[in-house]
């Protein structure tokens, strides 16, 4: 694989299926297993239903999916679920390991076994990829969601070289991109920007926007500081306005 893996359960719920999806990280040489909610699994069950596979890889605890993104570079949640434009772009499955950055530490992320992935947890990532099983009953087991998913990263890897549009400078820390999106957010709340709309809804088109064109660091750093600018300006329109009126 182009990229090293992580795989990130959010909130599982049953030890037998977190045991395969640890099994079938290992089986694809996935870097480590992130597993983030309130559960805590014993650690002789996830050994039993892992098939001893947890003697290979790191497993990790997080209390929750953003916790998770630490030390991550890019971030591909998994979902069959339809979502609106503003969200992250959707690939399908086939060949998606050849769009991820080069030499980039990129988190996959697989939901609750009952419920998938929450919509919050969907905007963290930066794409959304989904398995093309039958729509008459799409869902999956979790084992074999890790399994097809890190299998097709490593047949892209084995099957294609380098496309040509395939991106060539690592995007920055998940967590810091995040961070500088939520930056954004609290200003343009600040700002009543834009008129009529939520600044959480802009800043998911934004985030879009800036995703699709594979912003840098110092891009989107940038961007954020056309915003604090902005904010800086309106900070002092009153006290460079002077008063307004006269002595007569």
């Amino acid at each position: 694989m182009s990229a090293d893996v992580v795989v990130v359960l959010c909130d599982p719920a049953d030890v037998r299926n977190v045991g395969p999806a640890i099994r079938a990280a290992a089986n694809f040489e996935a870097r480590a297993v992130r597993v983030c909610g309130a559960r805590d699994f014993p650690l002789d069950a996830l050994h039993e239903f892992s098939a001893g596979a947890l003697e290979t890889l790191p497993l990790e605890r997080y209390t929750d999916a953003r916790a998770a993104l630490a030390g991550l570079d890019f971030v591909v949640g998994t979902s069959r679920r339809v979502h609106d434009q503003a969200g992250a772009p959707r690939w399908t499955s086939v060949g998606f390991g050849a769009r991820l950055p080069a030499g980039s530490t990129c988190g996959v992320l697989f939901g609750n076994e009952r419920t998938g992935l929450s919509l919050e947890t969907l905007d963290l990532c930066d794409a959304i990829v989904e398995v093309p099983t039958s729509a008459r009953f799409p869902s999956m087991n979790l084992g074999q969601a890790v399994a097809c998913v890190l299998y097709e990263l490593h047949r892209g890897a084995e099957s294609s070289g380098p496309r040509a549009d395939e991106p060539t400078e690592r995007p920055g820390r998940a967590p810091a991109r995040l961070a500088v999106y939520a930056e954004i957010e609290r200003i343009c709340e600040t700002l009543a920007y834009p008129p009529g709309r939520t600044a959480a809804g802009f800043v998911r088109r934004l985030k879009r926007l800036l995703g699709r064109a594979r912003a840098n660091p110092a891009e989107l750093s940038m961007v954020a500081g056309v915003f604090r600018e902005l904010e800086r300006a309106r900070g002092r329109a009153p006290r460079d306005a002077g008063p307004t009126g006269g002595s007569t």
